[in-house]
């Protein structure tokens, strides 16, 4: 004779196997049992876990009414996902598709059944309760081993002044406005695409470009744009950002590549313009609208910079002995017409001669008169 005993504490609920085959479910208690030839086997469970899973639980369930009268059992449809509740919180989501065996000793177990639909979106109220219980993770998913691990809901958030596009499996769903939207991401590739909607400066640095007399020059531009239409540019380019770039870039070297390094000196906007009139419709192709092009910096070789600072110091010494020769010829011919006038008026040729002594006599510091005054006027300055 063999008898056996199984202590099962309140926690746990014990499986009886007779030959491999469940015939009872043990309650909390002290259990007495004879087993002969050894056919009896104990199997304990802790519902603290929720969960019963065996590798035969499905079919443990089915064929057993004893153990049905202890665990409640859900199946979801393959478009439906689960939200299970112990004693009013939030335990987990469960994936699509699932069935689902939980002890009913273990607590007040509630399971919200929610449908998915074409658009996937989550609302604000569900999406924070999910955030707060933690269970937005793949960890946290409730599955069996047959499905993949993944994050229940895919976050987004646009920021202010942003727009977003909303692709669900490749296909364009609609915009999206500033704040937090949320997706369920079961059997489906959520995404979203953000673009700036504010004018935007686009630098196009460190360019070195030959002009059409084989000058190398290194210029840098600046361009302002603005985006008009996000989901033309999305369906027009993958990367927006670059596409912009080279685009500014080739015209840039266009422009430059076909004047000379004098032509480009001469008309300082002519890259401006160039590069706006070469671009401006293809930026207005893919929804990008171009409100202004400017050239930051033109650097010039060393040795090229040398020559051109002996070329402006050239011209401004020619225009100095330029200005300087027409100073001296309007001196000269201010000094003819005082001749004229002079000549032709013996008492303001009196007052000149009289102006010239007085400059003289403040430089002489002792003078002797002899004679008189009329004698030094008479001997000093003679009236023809």
């Amino acid at each position: 004779m063999l008898r056996k005993t199984q202590l099962v504490a309140e926690n746990q609920r014990v499986l009886v196997f007779k030959d491999q085959q469940l015939t009872d479910v043990l309650m909390p208690g002290k259990h007495r049992y004879w087993d002969f030839q050894n056919q009896l086997e104990f199997v304990t469970f802790d519902i603290n876990s929720l969960y019963f899973s065996e590798r035969n639980t499905e079919r443990l369930y089915r064929n057993n009414p004893i153990l049905q009268q202890h665990i409640s059992h859900w199946k979801l449809e393959n478009n439906e996902l689960g939200m299970l509740y112990v004693d009013d919180l939030l335990q987990g989501v469960v994936a699509p598709g699932e069935h689902l065996y939980i002890w009913q000793d273990a607590g007040a177990i509630k399971l919200e059944r929610i449908t998915l639909n074409s658009t996937q979106a989550v609302p604000e109220q569900l999406l924070n309760l999910v955030n707060r219980a933690g269970a937005n993770s793949a960890t946290r998913l409730i599955r069996s081993e047959k499905t993949v691990a993944i994050k229940p809901i895919a976050e987004f958030k646009v920021a202010k002044e942003h727009v977003g596009l909303l692709y669900i499996n490749g296909h364009f769903i609609g915009k999206l406005q500033p704040g937090i939207h949320a997706y369920w991401q079961f059997n489906h590739d959520i995404e979203v695409k953000c673009y700036d909607c504010r004018t935007q400066s686009v630098e196009v640095s460190g360019q070195e470009i030959l002009s059409k007399d084989r000058v190398s020059l290194r210029i840098n531009l600046t361009a302002n744009i603005k985006l008009m239409d996000a989901e033309l540019a999305a369906k027009s380019v993958d990367k927006l950002d670059e596409f912009i770039y080279k685009t500014l870039q080739l015209a840039l070297r266009e422009a430059v590549g076909t004047k000379t390094l004098d032509d480009i000196l001469l008309d300082k906007l002519y890259i401006n313009e160039t590069v706006k009139e070469l671009v401006i419709e293809q930026l207005k192709e893919i929804g990008i609208a171009l409100s202004g092009v400017g050239v930051k910096d033109i650097i010039l070789p060393g040795e090229m910079k040398a020559i051109l600072n002996q070329v402006v110091e050239a011209q401004k010494a020619a225009e100095a002995n330029v200005i300087k020769r027409r100073e001296e010829t309007s001196a000269t011919r201010s000094l003819h017409n005082t001749a004229k006038v002079i000549e032709n008026n013996p008492t303001l040729m009196r007052l000149k001669e009289l102006e010239a002594l007085e400059k003289v006599a403040e430089k002489i510091n002792n003078l002797t008169v002899y004679g008189g005054l009329e004698g030094l006027m008479n001997g000093v300055v003679k009236i023809a």
